[in-house]
């Protein structure tokens, strides 16, 4: 498991983000191509799984375990934008340490990690009820998906580095 340290300004560390990657039941790994994050098979040879480092939002309730998503080591994060008729996700060029020491509007870059057993689902924190979802097909962007419409395509799994 790789992990980015966080340091204060005079050296310190103040934290360590894990990075891992993230799949589904059915082994499918998130991945970046084309500034969107998708989902497909790791072993195809134009998919490679992408390493996605977590950071807690200290500025939420703990208890609903708020994290941060960033790819790139940490360079790139997972954000929720208005999009007509809900929130959509986008890649944006913001730093999870940045994120991580308080870095504005950082709710729309806040998941909430729900546990389901030895899995989770990650709700967007500026939009209750929206889950991070995975495509119908493989090699499609992952986007929201409201609560009334969970499936198991709402259900991942981080998984260490081999």
């Amino acid at each position: 498991m790789l992990s980015v340290v966080i340091r204060s300004k005079g050296g310190r560390a103040i934290s360590s983000a894990i990075c891992s990657s993230i799949r589904n039941a059915d082994q499918q790994a998130l991945y970046t191509r084309g500034g969107q994050l998708l989902l497909g098979d790791p072993d195809a040879g134009d998919c490679c799984a992408e390493k996605v480092c977590t950071l807690p939002n200290r500025g939420l309730d703990r208890s609903k375990v708020p994290i941060f998503l960033g790819v790139q080591g940490g360079s790139r994060c997972l954000a929720c934008v208005e999009a007509g008729e809900g929130p959509s996700l986008q890649l944006e060029d913001v730093n999870i340490e940045d994120l991580y020491k308080g870095g504005e509007q950082a709710t729309r870059f806040t998941f909430f990690q729900r546990s389901v057993g030895p899995a989770f689902r990650l709700e967007a924190a500026a939009w209750p009820g929206w889950f991070l979802c995975g495509p119908e097909e493989p090699q499609q962007p992952v986007h929201l998906a409201r609560e009334p419409e969970l499936s198991g395509r709402t259900i991942f799994y981080f998984e260490q580095s081999r």
